[in-house]
């Protein structure tokens, strides 16, 4: 049996992404994120091991659509993405530590 390409949890409430963000994900991943609307949202990025301009464009429509919404933790391919576009600091918060 395959593995999935994405794993989309809730922990302690908030969503967490892992694996792979591309074209045959984001859609879900979309769909996965419009459900914690009406409230701050900080999603997980930590377990992230590829994101393409897909995946990308998947975070910034859920950041349009609620502007709560922010990345915290994103990983090394995530944060490579983000600071390559531009989009870094619209959509990353900090660390989930940094919560506490």
């Amino acid at each position: 049996m395959d593995t999935p390409a994405v794993e989309l949890v809730v922990v302690d409430g908030q969503p967490a992404v892992r694996g792979e963000c591309d074209l045959s994900s984001a859609a879900d991943i979309e769909a996965f994120l419009s459900a914690f609307t009406g409230r701050t949202v900080e999603v997980d990025l930590s377990g992230v091991t590829f994101i393409d301009s897909s995946g990308l464009k998947a975070f910034l429509h859920a950041r349009r659509r609620d502007p709560e919404l922010r990345i915290v933790e994103p990983s090394a391919a995530v944060e490579r993405l983000l600071r390559m576009t531009g989009t870094y600091d619209y959509l990353v918060h900090g660390t989930i530590d940094e919560d506490i």
